[in-house]
């Protein structure tokens, strides 16, 4: 294996887990305030575990293969759903936040 593959694949695992993992921390953090870069990043990077137990519990429970496709539906679901959830706590007003 050479050197570009190496850090190709290196790559895009590492976006294969900060991309959901973004997401969702923004999803849970919605406001800049909220966190700094450096802990949204760390949160980030253990919510982005959240792509492979997804699929396992998929595989396991509901008999979907884990695939090139199913992966990359899982991630865009994951991504898009803490994106939506992000933007719907950006939109509520600050009194039902604490409730």
């Amino acid at each position: 294996m050479d050197f570009s593959s190496i850090v190709t694949i290196s790559a895009g695992i590492c976006l294969y887990l900060l991309i959901p993992g973004m997401a969702l921390s923004l999803a849970a953090f919605p406001r800049k305030q909220d966190m700094g870069f450096a802990e949204r990043l760390g949160v980030a990077s253990f919510l982005g575990m959240a792509t492979p137990f997804v699929q396992y519990f998929n595989d396991k429970n509901f008999i979907i293969p884990v695939n090139p496709g199913t992966t990359l539906t899982t991630l865009g679901a994951l991504t898009l759903l803490g994106l939506i959830i992000w933007q719907l706590r950006l939109r509520m007003p600050e009194t039902q936040k604490s409730v």
